[in-house]
């Protein structure tokens, strides 16, 4: 949850400069300024969210996704985050979605370098309220498309 805002002055060439980078990566301004802060605190291990339990290491990422249940009804929804092994995505309070390998949905969202959407097929890992809306973490099924290799790719910029 983001509680604190920071207000700051900086140079035209400084603003143009990160201009460039969120439109080079489709992001908001104040989404590429937080990036950037984040990657450099985190790289030089100055700030720890506790010990990482997962396999994968995670890339916050904010764009539009269209989430599809299992009956193929498609769903407005946010990513928030990705790994190579899976995505999370910010979801309406309604969308039906079922817990365990039996369960699968699709996400379409764009890698923020990338310039077309990619499809990929998931199992929900969790479901969870958050502010009228649910979280849904969700591991992708790797079948070797090039929507997989995509992610995987991006992961390693």
């Amino acid at each position: 949850m983001k509680d604190t805002v920071i207000c700051f002055r900086i140079s035209k060439g400084l603003r143009t400069a990160l201009q460039r980078i969120s439109d080079a990566n489709r992001r908001s301004l104040s989404s590429t300024v937080e990036y950037i802060l984040h990657e450099h605190i985190v790289g030089k291990r100055l700030y720890s969210a506790g010990e990482e339990k997962r396999r994968y290491v995670r890339k916050t990422i904010y764009g539009p996704a269209l989430l599809r249940d299992e009956k193929g009804i498609a769903y407005p929804g946010m990513a928030c985050d990705i790994s190579a092994g899976g995505i999370c995505i910010s979801a309406p309070a309604g969308f039906p979605c079922e817990i365990g390998e039996g369960s699968r949905i699709s996400v379409v969202f764009a890698l923020p370098q990338a310039a077309t959407p990619l499809t990929v097929t998931c199992f929900p890992r969790h479901v969870r309220p958050q502010d009228g809306l649910v979280r849904v973490g969700a591991s992708f099924i790797d079948d070797g498309s090039p929507a997989y290799e995509a992610i995987r790719r991006g992961m390693m910029n």
